[in-house]
Order: structure tokens, then sequence, then C-alpha cells
């Protein structure tokens, strides 16, 4: 996923900012699909880790827009998503669906932004 001549260890980052209305939910889905899969993640994965970021987002968020942060390292994407409004992870409830879905997820900046990651284990397993 990174690039050939970066050095090890540097990831590719995209940030997008869309607005929090559930129409413009699509934009942020089509973002991570599209990195997610060019990451080589299985289909699976993938579809687990936009469930875990739609999950979230239906909780709410603070604010007008959504800021979904994709970072892909060479052995992990790692996913940042917020301003949640509310519990969000702390939440039992939602953090029961969430951190089955991806292999760690945990609040950062106060608890308002959740962070996700899938790990490429899947290559070393296949």
């Amino acid at each position: 996923m990174t690039d050939a001549t970066a050095p090890p260890g540097v990831a590719d980052t995209i940030t997008v900012e869309f607005p929090a209305r559930e129409g413009y939910r699509s934009v942020g889905r089509l973002v991570l699909g599209g990195l997610a899969s060019r990451f080589e993640l299985p289909v699976d994965r993938v579809d687990d880790l936009l469930l875990a970021v739609e999950s979230l987002l239906l909780r709410g968020i603070a604010g007008e827009s959504v800021v979904l942060e994709i970072e892909a390292r060479p052995d992990e994407l790692r996913v940042r998503v917020g301003p949640i409004d509310g519990p969000g992870l702390s939440d039992p409830a939602v953090a029961r669906v969430v951190t089955r879905l991806v292999d760690a997820a945990s609040e950062v900046d106060g608890g308002t932004i959740a962070e996700l990651v899938s790990t490429a284990r899947h290559r070393r397993d296949g």
C-alpha cells in the first residue's frame, strides 16, 4: 500500500470531511472501501470495517461534519472517525459490536474520535 520509494514504516493517509447528514455517509463508505480494497483487505474484512464505522456514525456526530482519516501502513489500516456525539466506544453496546468487527478499537482526543485498526494479518495467514 505504501509507496515503494517511501522510507519503511511510512503510511499513506487520506482525510476526508463531509456533511454529517445521512445522505453523505456514502462518501465515507466510498473512500474507506476504496482504500481498504487497495490495501488488499478481503471483502469480509472491508465489510466489517465499514459496518464498524457505520455503527459509530449512527450514534451521532457532534457538529455539522464528519472527519474520516484513513492511514494505511504496511501492516495495518487505521481509521479515525469523529467527532462522535455521546459515549461512543465507552458505551458497552457500541463497544460490543465494534470490537468484534476490527482488530482494535479505542477512543482518542478525549473520546470524541474513535480509532479502529484492521491489521494485515490475512497476508501472513493466507
